[in-house]
């Protein structure tokens, strides 16, 4: 679903923006506070917390304007990029109210990975230029729901439950859209939840209510008076909820994480396919490239050098929410390297991630001879396309879950002139039970980057398969067994193998990994990318020459030789 028009828009001189939408007799406003972290340029709409307010009766604009200034939420959406909602009961204020209002805000959530602006995901209809819908930019992983006086009471009897509802994304499209975290303030009735897996904070709530939400609920916080925005750092932010279950949210100013939203414009590169198919009056000389810092606070970013971890989205997701689902800010911290998430990298070309790369190293401190770049799907294809034209500039390479044939790129169409002998390390990762093409037995795509790989690589295996014949090859997936292999498991996802191939080059050394993982679709996992980080932190691109690292060379040999 999606609101067809907005019946009231007003900017106020600050620059904070506010909406009014109506959908199932309810009336919805939004207001996106003006921020400084560029949330027009840096999608937070994945990730971001999704901010739902319940007012004690109807209000306007200044009711809205009030609520979020005096209980702090205004703070907790500009430093995260995302705008507040306050959905208005039909009557004067909740009582009575039957369930509905709660979907009728979900249903109206929305993700857009390049159309998007002032707190809005825009849709346009193909056939008809000048037609619109709108979606407020967000999601249910990260939704907190505030109740209060009446709101309170009435989420106090409809929504402290498992919630299903038409939405346009939640958890990878699911229609869950439980709450993740209610706040109550001020309940006059007693709670009637259903057994769930809800947080909530309770402010100024008797010992009886607070003893039926502990009963009936996950963890429940208890506060007399009222700062939202201390409750979101302490416990609200901690939580989203993903695969069918909460797990732990990624709350970087808790974690001792720097996330810095930055941009740069950059001269637009003769390989931008994006910017070339325009017509020539059409043309610009640069364009704007935002992208997400990430570093561990007590890091000395400016003075002593540090590995640089480039990390690029899929073709549907974005900067913010690709890097912190693979938690690559948190094994930053942990191996002490800057991660930087590029947003909407299918706009910008391999040549130009070049030219990024210079503009880091006058921004940062950064160690020339450990510069790694990882993706996840489009993101993976970019990492192959870093491998093809701009390979001197990487240490180790780690995609992600999706090949093409060799000289394919990020705009679906072909790169000449690619990399023939400049050997880079590489971990690949695939998926077997993928509904795309991702490993040697998916398709004749992967085998052909497979040996074209091999060849650069300059590997012992040679990877001479043919798909018509993929029952006769001495491994199911990859096709060509490795030189070893490692069978490795995640007590997160026990269902999957994760077979890790190691492959020699003719030098003697190995510098090349594929990994298989069984029961394992089109997605990321952190156990995958700190194993990855494992394998690449090895190399180092001294003068040109890649050199592994005598601390680590011993783990290159660990794995099973296979005879």
């Amino acid at each position: 679903m999606a609101f067809d028009k907005i019946r009231k828009m007003i900017t106020t001189e600050n620059g904070d923006i506010y909406y009014e939408f109506e959908d199932k007799g309810y009336q919805i406003l939004y207001t996106q506070p003006a921020n400084e972290i560029q949330s027009n340029l840096i999608n937070y709409g994945f990730t971001g917390p999704t901010l739902l307010c319940f007012p004690d009766k109807k209000c306007d604009f200044v009711g809205l304007k009030n609520l979020i200034d005096e209980s702090g939420l205004k703070r907790v959406a500009m430093e995260n990029g995302v705008g507040i909602i306050l959905v208005n009961p039909r009557g004067e204020n909740w009582k009575d109210e039957e369930a509905g209002a709660y979907e009728a805000v979900t249903g109206n959530l929305g993700i857009a990975q390049m159309n998007f602006r002032d707190g809005l995901a825009i849709m346009k209809n193909d056939a008809i230029p000048d037609e619109q819908s709108y979606n407020i930019l967000g999601s249910c992983v990260r939704m907190y729901v505030y109740g209060f006086g009446s709101g309170a009471d009435y989420l106090a009897k409809h929504y402290l439950k498992k919630v299903s509802g038409n939405i346009t994304m939640g958890d990878l499209g699911s229609a869950d859209v439980t709450p993740v975290c209610v706040t109550l303030k001020d309940l006059s009735v007693l709670p009637e939840p259903e057994n769930n897996d809800i947080h909530v904070v309770s402010i100024n709530n008797g010992d009886q209510a607070n003893a039926i939400l502990r009963g009936n609920c996950a963890e429940v916080l208890v506060r007399e008076d009222m700062d939202l925005k201390r409750d979101f750092l302490e416990f609200t932010g901690n939580f989203r909820r993903w695969v069918g279950r909460i797990m732990k949210a990624y709350n970087y100013e808790e974690e001792g994480i720097i996330a810095k939203a930055e941009s740069v414009m950059l001269p637009i590169a003769p390989d931008n396919e994006s910017f070339r198919r325009g017509m020539p009056f059409m043309r610009n000389k640069d364009h704007k490239v935002g992208y997400v810092t990430f570093y561990d606070k007590d890091l000395d970013v400016k003075n002593e050098k540090h590995p640089l971890m480039l990390v690029f989205h899929g073709g549907g997701d974005s900067a913010y929410a690709t890097a912190s689902l693979a938690e690559w800010p948190e094994i930053g911290q942990e191996e002490g390297f800057i991660t930087v998430a590029v947003e909407m990298h299918m706009k910008v070309s391999a040549l130009e991630v070049a030219e990024l790369i210079d503009h880091l190293k006058e921004e940062y401190a950064i160690d020339e001879e450990r510069i790694y770049a990882t993706g996840f799907s489009m993101g993976g294809i970019k990492s192959w396309d870093l491998f093809q034209q701009c390979p001197e500039r990487f240490a180790c390479l780690l995609p992600m879950d999706a090949v093409d044939y060799p000289g394919n790129n990020c705009f679906f169409s072909k790169t000449e002139n690619i990399n023939q002998d400049v050997m880079v390390p590489l971990f690949y990762v695939g998926g077997v039970t993928s509904p795309l093409v991702e490993l040697p037995c998916h398709d004749e795509r992967a085998i052909a980057r497979m040996k074209y790989l091999a060849e650069v690589n300059d590997l012992v295996k040679t990877f001479d398969l043919n798909i018509e014949n993929k029952e006769n090859w001495n491994d199911l997936f990859v096709g060509e067994m490795g030189d070893r292999v490692e069978t490795l498991h995640d007590e997160m996802f026990p269902q999957s193998d994760y077979y890790a191939h190691y492959y020699d080059s003719k030098d003697g050394n190995c510098y090349t990994c594929l990994m298989a993982i069984t029961n394992h679709g089109h997605e990321i996992r952190p156990f995958t990318n700190r194993y990855a980080y494992g394998f690449a932190k090895r190399f180092r691109r001294v003068d040109g020459k890649i050199e592994i690292h005598e601390k680590e060379r011993s783990v290159l040999i660990k794995a099973k030789r296979i005879d």
